[in-house]
């Protein structure tokens, strides 16, 4: 089975794919961290705006309006218990599924100052062509942590989606740890990063490691707000027909 991911790198994206996509074309889309200004709108306004529910019932809309799954990258959330979160609100097909909550907080840029921990969540049982994308969320620095995913892997994930705020001053760290996760879980991963001066390129990995996605981080002429992915996730059982290593995994 083939999947068809979208990742829009900004508002300008967003607003294109909304133009510019038919309903039903895409099965998933994708925003990078911190969507709702990054960190120098955080660090200016100290913390949420009256905005945020605004940006989240656009999110639901478009989930809805265009039939299809949405990671909505980050954005700064007050969660049910009050705390305020580094949160990827979830939806799908216009319902909100899942608030994910950023789990590693990345004291240079100052997540702790405006953060609380997050807890890393169950995958995502997301329905795409009469068929179920097992689907993991981490944000950013999470990525440098594998301890996350590897409970995951043990059950069976097919999809990691990353969205990020990745310096591309750091792009081959970037690159070397999506396609890590990949190799070492058996699974497609997809990260996605902004594409200002916080942020960097974007790029999807298969299971085997190889390269599916190349968006190298923007040049000052790059104008592109978003990109579709394809992914065919049979390449996951034809890797593991040849070597699975879960037979053999021992999760420490």
């Amino acid at each position: 089975m083939s999947i068809t991911l979208a990742c829009a790198f900004d508002d300008a994206g967003l607003t294109a794919f909304e133009r510019e996509s038919a309903p039903g074309s895409v099965d998933i889309l994708v925003l990078p961290e911190l969507f709702d200004g990054g960190y120098k709108r955080l660090h200016h306004e100290k913390g949420p705006t009256s905005s945020v529910s605004q940006l989240a019932d656009r999110f639901a809309r478009i989930s809805c309006d265009h039939q299809l799954h949405f990671v909505a990258g980050t954005v700064v959330w007050t969660n049910a218990d009050g705390k305020v979160r580094n949160t990827s609100l979830v939806y799908s097909k216009g319902k909100k599924i899942a608030e994910v909550a950023k789990t590693h907080l990345f004291r240079p840029l100052g997540d702790d100052q405006f953060f609380a921990h997050g807890t890393p969540m169950t995958p995502l049982a997301l329905e795409c062509h009469g068929e179920t994308v097992r689907t993991g969320v981490i944000v950013c620095y999470d990525l440098r942590f594998p301890e996350i995913v590897r409970p995951w892997f043990k059950h069976g994930l097919d999809l990691l989606i990353v969205p990020a705020r990745w310096p591309s001053v750091r792009d081959d760290v970037w690159k070397l740890l999506l396609r890590a996760r990949a190799v070492e879980n058996q699974c497609f991963v997809v990260g996605v990063d902004a594409r200002d001066d916080e942020g960097g390129g974007s790029y999807a990995y298969a299971p085997d490691g190889r390269t599916v996605f190349e968006l190298a981080p923007a040049s000052g002429a790059n104008s592109t707000t978003w990109k579709l992915i394809e992914i065919d996730l049979s390449e996951i059982s034809r890797v593991k027909d040849r070597l699975d290593t879960r037979l053999d995994a021992r999760l420490l």
